[in-house]
């Protein structure tokens, strides 16, 4: 009897964790919508059409691994089979330079182009961005104010050190390799980035 109770009270306590890093993610995606709001003097299909003149077949490099290389001077997405899995990811290596929302999504128009990309297998656009937006977000606060630093901890449950390494390049996972929290919180940052025909 007494082991069951210790097993409960680790499970309520596994669900209290992770239930306070929701809350801790959904709180930095909030305060990030909140300081990004008012930068936008021009529409979002002018953004738009800049951010495909400066991002373009010329400027972008899709590609696969072993069968396409890096190009210095570009934005390189690299899809490639991470150990042990059977779906490709896709690593962009320069994404920290990238954090204008228009010029995310013309980039991921691009590697939606790509023969190896589906929608089924990936997401959306949408939910592509989502996941590009998070990850620099993740990126910021590890690097960030000490406030922003406690909630990026409370909120993926990593070190600084292990935040900053891992976001230091985007690599957008298959949707069979995302889990429900995380699909939620893509899900949050999705809504709260939402534009007209993204």
């Amino acid at each position: 009897m007494i082991i069951r109770t210790a097993a409960a009270r680790e499970s309520g306590t596994s669900v209290i964790r992770t239930v306070l890093r929701f809350c801790c993610g959904l709180i930095a995606l909030l305060i990030f919508a909140v300081s990004a709001a008012g930068e936008e003097s021009q529409t979002w299909e002018e953004r738009m059409a800049r951010a495909r003149e400066k991002y373009n077949r010329k400027t972008v490099n899709v590609y696969v691994a072993g069968h396409g290389k890096y190009r210095r001077g570009r934005i390189n997405a690299r899809f490639y089979l991470s150990e042990n899995r059977p779906h490709m990811n896709i690593n962009i290596r320069e994404s920290l330079q990238i954090t204008d929302e228009a010029e995310i999504e013309a980039v991921l128009e691009l590697v939606s182009k790509d023969k190896h990309y589906s929608v089924e297998e990936y997401g959306t656009v949408s939910f592509m961005k989502a996941q590009w937006i998070a990850h620099n977000l993740a990126h910021s606060m590890a690097n960030g104010t000490e406030e922003q630093q406690l909630l990026i901890r409370m909120a993926v449950g990593e070190s600084l050190t292990d935040i900053i390494s891992s976001s230091e390049e985007l690599d957008l996972s298959p949707l069979v390799n995302i889990s429900d929290r995380q699909k939620l919180l893509y899900d949050v940052v999705e809504l709260l980035y939402c534009r007209q025909g993204s």
